[in-house]
């Protein structure tokens, strides 16, 4: 087990095998300093993860935790013109969202139950950048304040020594009755129901 960073990587890890996407990071808010010009430009199409927090840890035993999470994908596409007569239609960004969906979906990142289609945001007022969001909802498990957690130091789990050797038979008689014993007992009727 392990806290937010293992769904965290695992999620960035998978987005990074999609090949239309060229720049994989965690949100920190890119666009808003990429338009003030304070901030690096990057590839694009891009996708940046986002973790929005559920209301609320639920305690469970141990020192384990669980709260319902959503893990927001900014797709960032650049856009100009299709050069044939759908000036300012970008479908393109369609097709990545379908294809981050595509990966996402029923995807299990570490410490999490299945990701699933949450909600998602389309850009209506925007230049030649893109802004798509794509949510997917899931529970997350956090152990890292049980004594269990195995990064804790706490306890050691460890396979016990053993050397019992089990060597199953089917059994098809039993020694010291006689071989031609009835069985079931000649008294035994199963049970049929009647119609």
């Amino acid at each position: 087990m392990a806290g937010i960073k293992a769904p965290i990587v695992d999620i960035l890890n998978r987005l990074k095998e999609i090949d239309s996407l060229q720049f994989i990071r965690i949100w920190n808010s890119q666009l808003e300093y990429l338009e003030d010009g304070g901030n690096y430009d990057f590839p694009k199409p891009a996708a940046f993860l986002e973790v929005i927090p559920g209301a609320q840890f639920d305690a469970l035993l141990m020192g384990f935790a669980s709260a319902d999470l959503v893990f927001r994908i900014h797709l960032v596409h650049e856009y100009y013109d299709a050069q044939n007569g759908t000036f300012e239609q970008d479908l393109v960004v369609f097709d990545l969202r379908d294809s981050i969906v595509k990966s996402l979906t029923l995807f299990a990142p570490n410490t999490c139950g299945a990701l699933t289609l949450f909600s998602e945001g389309q850009d209506f007022d925007h230049n030649n950048i893109y802004h798509y969001t794509v949510d997917f909802y899931s529970n997350f498990i956090d152990s890292t304040g049980s004594p269990l957690d195995p990064n804790s130091g706490k306890f050691i789990t460890k396979d016990p020594p053993t050397s019992i050797v089990i060597n199953s038979q089917i059994v098809d008689a039993i020694v010291g009755v006689e071989a031609n014993a009835n069985f079931p007992h000649p008294e035994y009727k199963p049970y049929i129901p009647q119609k």
